[in-house]
């Protein structure tokens, strides 16, 4: 999305919140967009000045969703424990994130968009463990195939996890998912320093 100016965001905003309110009541199929103007208590000349229809809008409130996360890591260079507590607190983001926007997450999960948001946001994870390790580039090198593909594995689990445990029954506490989300991002921390480690005994042998 575009910057917008004070109005515009305010009229994003009552949109989007009209949306969340109405899903809690019925399907985003069965909703049009006279009733999420009328909720919104915004035009409809208005709503098609920003939106070619209800789907479109509804992409840019999952766009606007996941704009809240910010993954970036607050340190650039690249170590093993550095990775592994910027995972934890990128695991402890999306719970937050998810528990925060539950309502929103389960009225859309049965809908086609869902998978728009699910996707988008193991697209961000995956994003976020490769540009770790790629500020390290001969580690990048070293891992080669093998990089996208553990972290769009770990990130497709990360979200469907946080997601199934944020929107159903809990059957463990908080404490409990971390704690087992922690010994995954070990495996995947240690599965790691194997390259580091080697990268590491080479350099000493050559000089």
């Amino acid at each position: 999305m575009k910057k917008t100016d004070v109005r515009v965001k305010r009229t994003y905003d009552q949109l989007i919140e009209a949306l969340i309110r109405l899903l809690s009541q019925k399907s985003f199929d069965d909703l049009t967009v006279l009733e999420i103007c009328n909720e919104a208590n915004v035009h409809r000349a208005t709503f098609y000045k920003h939106f070619i229809d209800k789907h479109d809008f509804l992409n840019c409130c999952l766009k606007m969703k996941l704009g809240e996360l910010n993954f970036e890591s607050p340190n650039k260079e690249f170590s093993i424990e550095e990775m592994r507590e910027n995972c934890m607190r990128m695991v402890k983001m999306v719970i937050s994130f998810i528990e925060a926007n539950k309502q929103f997450v389960e009225n859309v999960s049965s809908e086609y968009y869902s998978a728009s948001f699910t996707n988008a946001l193991s697209d961000a994870i995956a994003a976020f463990i490769i540009e770790q390790i790629e500020s390290k580039s001969e580690l990048s090198k070293k891992l080669g195939y093998r990089l996208p593909l553990i972290a769009n594995y770990y990130a497709g689990a990360i979200v469907s996890l946080a997601r199934w445990w944020a929107t159903s029954e809990k059957v463990c506490s908080r404490r409990e998912f971390l704690d087992f989300a922690k010994r995954k991002i070990d495996d995947l921390c240690n599965y790691f320093s194997i390259f580091v480690e080697a990268s590491a005994e080479k350099a000493a042998a050559l000089s």
